[in-house]
């Protein structure tokens, strides 16, 4: 070569790298201690991360969607993406996350020892202050910058790449369209690009969400793997659904782990737990050579075939690469914790952390219609009967220092039908029993809820004669039809026994869910049971009905839950317990189920 030919190849600009941003990041990128698995980086570990560079990448793809479980890389494609950027394709970067804490640790952990360690970038980092900072390092030409989610971070400098972390949070909902705008000078020369990488999120169906938005205008590319025994293709999914919505395979374990009162055995579960292929059911081990398996043949499998080109989403469940036995009991442990307490917290964690699914808030109010009854309250205070009358009950909701009451009666001449006689707040045990005399309403037939000092429910009952009503989060009690004296599944149990001061006092498990689901049947009109009540009717109680709503705690299953934190629902509760009270007497016939279904 000649000495011009040296000269001249001495300072000509260095050429952009075109290989694929997985082979530059190995031979340049350096992950820190903070990472799992540090130091070079190596693509062959995470290989669903692939198609999600070559993304990146395609000059033709302006946004990149990744919905992905805790722990599978998601973050990762972001800190290695920047230095690939920075040294090829240069322009204003910025990456947004949730808080100015989460910017700040990122930055030290993570981004800048990369930046730092990585030659064909640190030669180019100018010296620190005022061209670099931990959250801004400025090129000359372009910039680097980390903020946190919130409008005026948002509303500088146009952006060309621009990260978007975790955008499934509440203040995504309104930063989002804001943070996306400030690509759209670059988007409209065709050199944008955004990157959104989040879990799935927790979502109103009415109201959605920006995360699950920009995830469905994707091609949904959904990571799958080859059964080893069929060959076919089928999701990497912990629980795989075929199209009526019934679970066909996935990760599988012994069913009779599954204990009477609707818990699992975790150690019964994860002593047999195993991956179930959703075709032809061949059962493959926890192993990691499953999981290598899986590495070999995955490949990403379209969802929508409608997507623009231009728009390309991922998703990525954990058992990619968690045993499945973690994932088996820590799913069975959510369970455990939603049938025992009633809160659902560790079931939506799994979901939207684990299986990389939204968690889906869809509500049902009761919808209260209102008709005229031809009576009042003062209609029947002195006790008197309804017509056809066929018993009464007085149901009673246990507060710290006061109760709510209800007192109704059922006729069955025409049909069941229910009239309300009486709604309100008593102060005192002594008010209690003389609303008891003054409606006539026998001994048998109240009961008061025992969820709160149940001693003193106790006592109340040892001394007057009343049940106690536990409600309870089981859904069904296995007991013996005394018609055809087969076992059948009932939404109460039978009479359990306190001992109260060296007596018996009875009392009843009941499912709140499903006497509250034949109560807005009844209150809408819609079942064979009519609902009435005085037109001069407790205003509270038309507002207590709508202190519960239903949701979807899970596909297929749906609770009732406050509407908000304290909501009051003393109404729906006393309601629904006067139509367990009433089935346990056999005025409201109850269609049983086999213990199969």
């Amino acid at each position: 070569m000649s000495e011009v030919a040296k000269i001249l190849e001495k300072w000509r600009l260095p050429r952009p790298d075109r290989s694929p941003i997985y082979e530059w990041a190995r031979k340049h990128v350096v992950l820190p201690e903070s990472y799992a698995t540090p130091g070079p980086f190596n693509a062959k570990l995470t290989p669903w991360l692939l198609p999600i560079f070559d993304a990146l990448q395609d000059p033709l793809v302006r946004r990149v969607h990744f919905r992905k479980a805790v722990q599978v890389g998601g973050t990762l494609v972001a800190d290695v993406w920047i230095p690939w950027v920075i040294v090829n394709d240069p322009g204003p970067i910025s990456w947004t996350m949730q808080t100015e804490d989460m910017v700040e640790r990122h930055a030290k952990s993570r981004l800048n020892p990369i930046l730092e360690r990585c030659k064909p970038v640190s030669s180019m980092l100018p010296r620190p202050v005022p061209q670099r900072t931990t959250t801004e390092t400025y090129f000359g030409g372009f910039f680097l910058t980390l903020n946190p989610a919130n409008l005026s971070t948002q509303q500088s400098q146009s952006i060309r790449y621009k990260v978007n972390d975790e955008i499934w949070l509440p203040r995504w909902q309104e930063v989002y369209g804001h943070a996306v705008a400030r690509v759209s000078k670059f988007e409209e020369v065709g050199r944008s690009k955004i990157y959104n990488v989040s879990q799935a999120p927790i979502m109103d169906a009415e109201t959605g969400n920006v995360e699950d938005t920009s995830f469905r205008s994707g091609h949904e590319g959904e990571w799958s793997v080859e059964c080893p025994a069929c060959k076919r293709i089928h999701p990497a999914a912990f629980a795989i659904r075929d199209e009526r919505g019934e679970i066909a395979g996935g990760v599988a374990w012994d069913r009779k782990a599954r204990r009477d009162d609707e818990t699992w055995d975790v150690t019964r579960v994860i002593e047999s737990v195993h991956f179930k292929c959703p075709n032809c059911q061949h059962q493959t081990d926890d192993s990691d050579a499953t999981r290598a398996a899986w590495k070999r043949t995955g490949r990403y499998v379209q969802r929508n075939a409608w997507a623009p080109h231009d728009v390309r989403s991922y998703r990525v469940e954990a058992v990619v690469s968690r045993p499945m036995r973690l994932l088996a009991e820590e799913w069975a442990a959510a369970q455990n914790h939603l049938v025992r307490t009633g809160d659902e917290t560790p079931l939506v964690e799994f979901r939207t952390k684990r299986e990389a699914r939204p968690w889906i808030v869809e509500k049902k109010t009761v919808s209260i219609f209102t008709t005229k009854s031809g009576y009042t309250t003062a209609t029947y205070a002195a006790g008197q009967a309804i017509p056809d009358e066929a018993i009464r009950f007085m149901a009673i909701d246990r507060q710290q220092d006061h109760w709510w009451v209800e007192v109704g009666a059922f006729s069955t001449a025409q049909g069941p039908r229910y009239r309300q006689l009486w709604f309100g707040r008593i102060e005192t045990r002594d008010q209690l029993r003389q609303l008891q005399q003054r409606y006539a309403v026998p001994d048998a037939c109240v009961a008061q809820d025992r969820g709160y000092r149940p001693a003193d429910v106790d006592r109340d009952c040892a001394e007057f004669g009343w049940r106690g009503m536990r409600g309870y989060g089981r859904k069904t009690w296995t007991m013996r039809d005394e018609g055809s004296g087969q076992m059948v599944n009932f939404p109460f149990s039978e009479p359990r026994v306190s001992d109260y001061r060296g007596g018996d006092v009875y009392y009843y498990d009941w499912s709140g869910d499903y006497f509250k689901d034949v109560l807005s049947l009844a209150i809408e009109g819609k079942g064979d049971l009519k609902w009435d009540m005085p037109e001069d009717v407790n205003p509270l109680y038309l507002e207590h009905l709508k202190g519960e709503h239903k949701v979807e705690v899970r596909t297929g299953v749906w609770e009732w839950r406050e509407v908000k934190s304290n909501a009051p629902n003393h109404g729906l509760d006393t309601s629904a317990m006067m139509l367990c009270m009433a089935t346990i007497a056999g005025f409201i016939k109850y269609a049983p189920q086999s213990p199969s279904v």
